[in-house]
């Protein structure tokens, strides 16, 4: 176990007496690196991580079977090492998949599969038979589960755009099914609704999506008591009223997107995304935290802090802990990507950025996931040097 420290200009800086993160070595997921493995976690809401029934599981795309192919790793959570990799998709090519779990060790796994959405339940022991989720060209799943039941949002092709529906879904041992899709949006499509993430609520359901009607792209949320009908959608993103592109014709908006959702199942949800308002340096991570379910989620917060401010800031993902919300992205402030962390407790301060051992140094290491379970927060990333690319996971504790 190797403790966490700061970055300071290149030095090492031991951190204070205190509680925080401890992680443990990290641990290869996808096998031993390859030189024309390209593997990819990115997927909508940053869903690739979850756990249930003493299970992990892992699910990322790569192109080990010479096309892009969905695959699922598990593993004990008592136990260090992951299963051989199981691919999940069947079709001529798969991408963005996320997954849920269902509990006594299953889980259900969505992705795109040559242009609609499918499902499947898998475990260790089995893997169920592929299911449509729409048969309509469709992109982008997000799942959700709570006291409510399962649900699944997504985007589905109208005309020109993709358009977020909704829908229940039902699971008959290692059969999925899924109910009538709605549109989250009722309001006639008039551009982009893309990348969405869903989490559960005590209320519901809450969600959040890039949506481009404005002329330019906006973070929007609603909530759902049901995940049939959606409150109308609220602003997330703050647009600066001065010192924007716009301004100096550089675009029509601040620039947005990829926004993740994490929430603790009760009434806090947590978003995080890139956010170019300060777009002379590239995008920054910018944060809300809402304590009624997704209602509302106050002002903006800068997550990282000012020893990346010079260097873009790329795929955010956050988790809502006991302990406060860790957010995790990925920079090059020391001249190549590394996984940086950092971790909010209280109030709206946010810790100095800290990493860990195997997710910075030689190569290049990107595209995080978190999930906190079972008093454990756990980190999956792509590695990539020399010698190839490889999926890595790692776990902390807070102590």
């Amino acid at each position: 176990m190797r403790r966490l420290a700061t970055a300071l200009l290149g030095l090492t800086l031991a951190l204070p007496l205190q509680a925080e993160w401890v992680f443990a070595d990290f641990e290869a997921v996808s096998g031993t690196p390859q030189a024309k493995l390209f593997p990819h976690l990115e997927s909508a809401g940053r869903g690739n991580l979850a756990a249930g029934g003493g299970q992990l599981a892992l699910v990322w795309e790569d192109n080990r079977d010479g096309s892009p192919q969905v695959y699922a790793a598990l593993r004990d959570l008592g136990r260090t090492g992951f299963s051989a990799p199981r691919r999940l998709s069947t079709g001529a090519e798969a991408y963005e998949p996320v997954v849920l779990g269902l509990g006594e060790g299953r889980f259900l796994a969505a992705f795109e599969q040559d242009g609609k959405v499918v499902m499947r339940v898998f475990s260790a022991a089995a893997q169920g038979p592929l299911a449509t989720l729409d048969a309509a060209a469709s992109a982008q799943p997000t799942l959700a589960a709570g006291k409510v039941g399962l649900h699944a949002v997504w985007g589905r092709r109208d005309g020109r755009f993709l358009r977020l529906v909704s829908a229940p879904l039902t699971v008959d041992g290692l059969k999925p099914h899924a109910g009538a899709a709605r549109a989250v949006d009722t309001s006639p499509a008039q551009d982009e609704q893309l990348y969405a993430s869903l989490v559960a609520t005590a209320g519901g359901y809450a969600l959040a999506w890039e949506d481009r009607r404005a002329g330019h792209t906006r973070l929007l949320t609603a909530t759902s008591s049901d995940g049939r009908k959606w409150s109308e959608p609220q602003p997330l993103n703050e647009i600066p009223r001065s010192g924007t592109a716009r301004e100096l014709g550089l675009g029509r908006g601040p620039g947005v997107t990829r926004v993740c959702l994490a929430g603790d199942g009760a009434d806090t949800v947590a978003a995080v995304w890139m956010d170019k308002r300060d777009f002379l340096s590239g995008y920054d991570i910018y944060a809300g935290v809402s304590t009624d379910g997704g209602a509302g989620f106050g002002a903006n917060e800068k997550a990282q802090d000012v020893f990346g401010a010079e260097k873009p800031q790329w795929h955010p993902a956050v988790a809502v802990t006991p302990h406060g919300v860790v957010a995790a992205w990925d920079d090059p402030r020391d001249d190549s990507p590394d996984i940086w962390l950092a971790a909010r407790a209280g109030g709206k301060d946010w810790s100095d950025d800290f990493t860990l051992d195997g997710a910075r140094g030689t190569g290049s290491q990107d595209n995080p996931a978190l999930l906190w379970h079972g008093g454990r927060l756990h980190l999956a990333w792509v590695h990539r040097d020399e010698q190839g690319g490889q999926v890595r996971y790692a776990q902390a504790r807070w102590e």
